[in-house]
């Protein structure tokens, strides 16, 4: 897998990453379903299933901060990775027929695993990268390398957790015995099983790690530093709307987290005012930084929040539906293997398996961005492919993503239902809601207008972050990119979820699923114009990371 050039250790680590992305996407996508069965509406499990992977981003600063303390990089990894896997054990044991305990699979999947998630993923990829030596002349460009495998290792696991995992815990595995009252159970302790396999995979390998040395850690107190220079500019009406904002954000988080199990009109209103205040508050005042906050390197940083926020926060939210809305509209077409089988009994595709398409087109779609539409761009204009085309070209294919789901919908509902009960739809009256007669195979198209508008979305504000910030805060704005890609989006969309759950009924065929998807592509519309605005009046340090990003012809996404 790896050259000559590579170490050793490269192989340990970059297999944690796949174990973790498998379980990952393990619980992402068949979380939704379990609960269901539990009793949860159709809105309530997909605004907790957002909920969840909001928690999980959230958790992404407390691993960061742990490996940066005595307790380092390498003992956070495992230490995290065990919890992860104990969390999973956690998570299946709740699902086994004679116990189903809610509240036992909850500890599991928002305690131990979200920790255990959040934890790991902003310190695997940076020990991944120290394990080339900073003085070796070939480092650099092995290091692009490593970045590429460990990219498609994210993939790759995405891939088998949609592909297999899903639909043996909705189905069952009939072939091997594996009936469909232990399917969740069965999936889950495969996941498991990853998961600790990770745990001892990466203890074992510990010989083989390179100590980072000096050059590798930043060791400016860069938290510090930021409350600092906040605290400096206090006395200005921007430098006091800029704090009240960014104390906003735990506030909003658990108020997001308590929306999605607490059934409360006022929660929701009131978690929604909370978004718009603290998002709001933050664009507005850092737009307005060269008034109140000196140079610094912590100013160049908080010059990139505007738009970091703006476009990770709105196509976010249309990047949500895959793991909520699609899933539930694919749960009521005909998921069955084998259209002839009429049984309950027969083999059904997981509503999640058809996400499968998502990181398949990032694979397939990367390099033909980078090798083939890029470059035909620059031919035909004689300029480089600038932030703005990409951004738009993304933006419209997520929003093209949603008028195409919406469409599916309206020939779903045309469709008959069948004498078929579908294994992942929600509960009515004690038994699934039955599917409809239209191929569910038909979602893999917007899943995969999804993945064209990621690649061309993610990489732009993931770049701008990067050369957005000196060597010493590089970290520091990564973190927060991570947070308003994951996090914020997530728990924006779980409050949408709760407030448009009348138009998602447990049954379909009752609600008005295209009308939410018509108001998410209005949301990608206003995105966009936000973003241009932004844009157009951020400060001079985020204008000049933007264009050294307009020249950069390299893709990199994360899923």
């Amino acid at each position: 897998m790896f050259s000559k050039n590579f170490p050793v250790g490269l192989v340990f680590i970059v297999l944690v990453e796949f174990c973790e992305r498998t379980c990952y996407y393990t619980f992402a996508g068949t979380q939704k379903t379990w609960l269901q069965e539990q009793g949860y509406s159709n809105s309530q499990s997909s605004s907790i299933n957002l909920t969840w992977a909001e928690v999980c981003y959230v958790c992404c600063f407390f691993g960061g901060w742990l490996a940066s303390t005595r307790v380092g990089i390498f003992r956070t990894i495992a230490g995290l990775s065990l919890t992860y896997a104990l969390g999973t054990y956690l998570s299946a044991f709740a699902a086994l027929p004679q116990v189903e305990s809610t509240g036992l699979y909850l500890l599991g999947t928002f305690g131990l695993v979200a920790l255990g998630s959040g934890g790991i993923k902003p310190n695997v990829c940076t020990m991944g990268a120290n394990q080339f030596d900073p003085a070796d002349p070939e480092a650099e460009q092995n290091r692009a390398s490593f970045f590429l495998y460990f990219y498609l290792t994210i993939n790759l696991g995405s891939a088998l957790s949609h592909a297999f995992l899903s639909s043996w815990a909705t189905s069952g595995v009939p072939g091997i015995g594996v009936d469909i009252e232990h399917g969740y159970f069965f999936a889950w302790m495969i996941a498991a099983s990853l998961m600790l396999m990770a745990f001892l995979l990466f203890v074992g390998g510990k010989s083989s790690y390179r100590k980072a040395g000096k050059e590798d850690v930043e060791e400016e107190p860069v938290v510090q530093l930021f409350i600092q220079t906040l605290r400096q500019g206090s006395g200005s009406v921007w430098g006091k709307l800029a704090i009240f904002g960014w104390v906003l954000i735990p506030v909003f988080i658990l108020v997001s987290i308590v929306n999605a199990f607490v059934e409360s009109p006022a929660l929701k209103a009131g978690a929604v005012a909370m978004a718009v205040a603290c998002i709001g508050s933050l664009v507005i005042a850092h737009l307005k930084n060269p008034s109140w906050l000196p140079e610094s390197d912590v100013r160049r940083c908080l010059d990139c929040v505007p738009l970091l926020l703006v476009g990770n926060l709105f196509f976010g939210i249309l990047q949500s539906t895959i793991s909520s809305v699609f899933q539930s509209q694919a749960c009521q077409m005909d998921t069955r293997q084998d259209h002839t089988d009429f049984s309950f009994e027969g083999f059904q595709y997981s509503g999640d398996f058809f996400r499968l398409a998502n990181p398949v087109t990032i694979v397939i779609g990367t390099p033909l961005l980078d090798r083939v539409v890029y470059p035909f761009v620059r031919k035909l204009t004689g300029k480089e492919v600038g932030i703005g085309f990409k951004v738009i070209l993304g933006f419209g294919f997520a929003i093209g993503a949603q008028l195409v789901a919406a469409s599916i919908e309206f020939a779903r509902k045309s469709s008959p239902v069948l004498a078929v009960a579908s294994h992942c739809a929600p509960m009515v009256d004690g038994e699934h809601v039955h599917m409809s007669g239209l191929n569910s195979f038909y979602m893999l198209a917007p899943y995969a207008m999804v993945g064209f508008g990621e690649i061309m979305v993610n990489p732009v504000l993931q770049h701008l972050a990067y050369e957005g910030a000196p060597a010493s805060m590089k970290s520091l704005l990564q973190a927060f990119n991570l947070f308003a890609m994951g996090a914020l989006p997530n728990g924006v969309a779980s409050v949408i979820s709760q407030a448009l759950k009348s138009q998602v009924p447990n049954d379909l065929n009752q609600g008005n699923l295209p009308l939410v998807y018509f108001i998410n592509g209005a949301i990608g519309v206003v995105g966009i114009f936000a973003f241009f605005v932004v844009l157009r009046y951020s400060p001079t340090r985020a204008g000049e990371a933007s264009a050294k990003v307009a020249k950069s012809d390299a893709i990199d996404t994360e899923l």
